[in-house]
């Protein structure tokens, strides 16, 4: 294991977990909703977790790496062999645990700005332009923003904390906010204590986020809003929030009465998630297309190899959600596996809400959900609800192929296997 730095001691931690890599104890960090503990390591890892209280049974997700943990009373062990960012949920531990274990990273010097590890920066807003970047270090904690318009080849990254409690309060602000933005990197850092959304994209183009962490708490937390992007990749990421985990939208927007008008309102194509573990809170979706749709098509959208910890409220672990006029086609959700959901499974919907502005509806067509496997347990039960609607006859829902969707063994093969609801939809076939 690399020598990390160590988080500044009045920085908010655990104080009823101990955590050991290799033998050697890492920072244990709170948010209100959930522990987290950094590492950089090479190699095999040898994770020891101490507790307070008895730890009667540790569920190590994503569930598909198989990762069990030896538990003797108040200590459980695991073993990684290679760098893995996990979700842990102990009982006898009043929050989850996230685990990041990164890869050993030197800075590379060419940061505008620099936050060395150990310190907290109070920065308020800071602005990039062309060609400028922000570097936080392990170990330091940037309380505030970054914000950057008309902007190209920027870069957001280092392992460290992007704090925005700073602006806690401030009604719809945004942690990250870039607009008509091109050739943007947002890669490996942290986010905690959002005020609102945390990453807003707004009509951006040519963007990769990669090994982002998030944890958010408030309800309107949403982990990435691409608004009116083309050409998006994000991969490798691990999110908590609690709203939508990744949401696609197009529309004007400004952040309050003073502010200038984001012009956002631009087709949405070329976007692709995948290798990412969302975690859902009480509000919103695991993966959301809408509501806010005022153009005329999003289209070339692909989610694939995803793990879905859990929907824990009343939305949707796959949804998209069409208020406006725009036409949704060509989506493929992949590979995708779901660990638990709480209400819906599936929610595709042609609709009118609180969300839209535009009086005319639009449509959806040309859906495939290839290769998704839903858990099944005591709390995840062996059949699902799930919504398939259409507006009315001239907005309807079009061509939604099932191709090797299961419920635990079992290959769905009809809706009522899956306890489909649908209306003023035509096409639905399984495979």
């Amino acid at each position: 294991m690399n020598t990390n730095y160590h988080y500044p001691k009045s920085y908010p931690r655990s104080q009823e977990l101990l955590v050991k890599v290799n033998g050697v104890h890492v920072d244990v960090l709170r948010t209100a909703v959930a522990y987290y503990a950094p590492v950089s390591y090479e190699g095999e890892a040898i994770v020891e977790i101490e507790a307070k209280q008895m730890i009667k049974s540790v569920l190590i997700s994503p569930m598909k790496l198989g990762i069990e943990a030896a538990i003797d009373g108040t200590k459980a062990t695991f073993k990684l062999a290679t760098n893995q960012m996990l979700h842990l949920k102990m009982d006898g531990v009043s929050l989850p645990l996230f685990f990041y274990g990164n890869k050993p990273a030197e800075y590379d010097g060419a940061a505008t700005y620099y936050f060395a590890g150990g310190q907290v920066y109070e920065v308020g807003e800071i602005t990039l332009r062309d060609n400028e970047s922000v570097y936080i270090e392990d170990g330091a904690v940037v309380k505030g923003s970054i914000r950057a318009s008309g902007a190209s080849n920027i870069k957001i990254y280092g392992t460290g904390v992007l704090d925005g409690s700073y602006f806690r309060g401030t009604r719809d602000y945004r942690t990250i906010l870039l607009y008509d933005c091109s050739k943007v990197t947002i890669m490996d850092i942290i986010m905690v204590e959002p005020p609102c959304w945390m990453i807003m994209l707004a009509n951006c183009r040519s963007v990769h986020i990669d090994g982002l962490k998030q944890i958010g708490e408030v309800v309107s937390s949403d982990g990435i809003d691409i608004v009116g992007c083309q050409d998006v990749l994000v991969e490798n990421c691990i999110l908590r929030n609690n709203d939508d985990c990744v949401v696609i939208k197009a529309f004007d927007w400004a952040e309050n009465e003073n502010s200038e008008l984001l012009f956002a309102a631009k087709n949405v194509t070329g976007i692709e998630v995948r290798s990412c573990v969302f975690v859902n809170g009480p509000s919103g979706n695991a993966i959301e297309i809408g509501h806010e749709l005022t153009i005329d098509e999003v289209s070339g959208v692909k989610f694939h190899d995803i793990d879905i910890v859990s929907v824990q409220g009343y939305g949707a672990a796959l949804s998209i959600h069409v208020g406006d006029r725009a036409t949704v086609r060509d989506i493929r959700f992949e590979n995708i596996r779901i660990e638990h959901y709480y209400d819906k499974l599936v929610d595709f919907r042609v609709m009118k809400s609180m969300y839209n502005t535009d009086a005319e509806r639009g449509q959806i067509c040309d859906i495939t959900l290839k290769d998704i496997f839903v858990n099944v347990s005591p709390y995840n039960p062996g059949y699902s609800i799930s919504v398939i609607g259409g507006y009315d006859a001239e907005h309807r829902v079009r061509n939604v192929t099932f191709d090797n969707f299961r419920l635990g063994e079992r290959k769905v093969k009809s809706a009522n296997e899956m306890d489909l609801f649908v209306k003023e939809a035509e096409g639905i076939i399984y495979k």
